[in-house]
């Protein structure tokens, strides 16, 4: 009985930190889309690229465009 609810506990904390992964990408990825989209420095074509880049791509893509380099 013991040993159902050690799993069963060991269970229940990775689902808790599995969903928290899956929320901060989807922040992540929802932030990264709105800057791209407000951000007024890009050009119109840079944005094109980067919301195509963003949304094709998911989580890649938005690494990809928060970390490439931006004129100032």
């Amino acid at each position: 009985m013991i040993e159902e609810l050690n799993f069963s506990t060991e269970l229940v904390a990775a689902q808790v930190v599995f969903f928290l992964l899956i929320l901060l990408c989807l922040g992540l990825w929802i932030w990264s889309l709105i800057h791209c989209i407000m951000n007024k420095k890009l050009t119109d074509t840079n944005r094109i690229i980067g919301i195509v880049l963003i949304v094709v791509l998911q989580l890649l893509g938005s690494f990809i465009y928060l970390f490439l380099p931006r004129n100032k």
